[in-house]
């Protein structure tokens, strides 16, 4: 049998499959949880630092207590991790942090949307000799 998949889809409306099932967090939309999901997923190779995190996910404010932010992502980052289980996706971390850095890590095999287009874009890149064409 073969491994399952999580596929998501970040272009044209955002979409995860584990398998053929689709995953459906609790919250959808505009949700905090979403937000930090597309977020992770769209730095997922170079990571995001928590304090860009948080000027994304909560605004920048200088009055604002970065104690309390912080501790807020900390809680975020909780409930997307049972928010991912409870949508059908097997129980993990799923959120590492390594140095004040913020990475999405999958104990299951992605496939993004995002990385199958930048994958397309370098290929072509390739094939046309890295050249880049502008309309006059």
């Amino acid at each position: 049998m073969a491994e399952k998949v999580l596929r998501i889809n970040m272009f044209g409306g955002f979409a995860m499959y584990y398998g053929e099932d689709a995953v459906v967090l609790n919250k959808t939309g505009s949700s905090k949880s979403v937000r930090l999901l597309q977020i992770l997923l769209l730095s997922l190779k170079s990571g995001i630092s928590k304090t860009e995190l948080i000027d994304n996910l909560y605004g920048w404010n200088e009055k604002a207590d970065m104690a309390n932010r912080n501790k807020n992502l900390n809680n975020l980052i909780y409930r997307l991790k049972g928010q991912l289980a409870s949508g059908g996706l097997p129980e993990s971390e799923y959120v590492e942090i390594i140095d004040g850095m913020c990475y999405f890590k999958s104990p299951i095999p992605l496939e993004l949307d995002t990385q199958k287009f930048e994958e397309a874009v370098g290929d072509a890149k390739k094939i046309g000799g890295g050249k880049t064409h502008t309309a006059a």
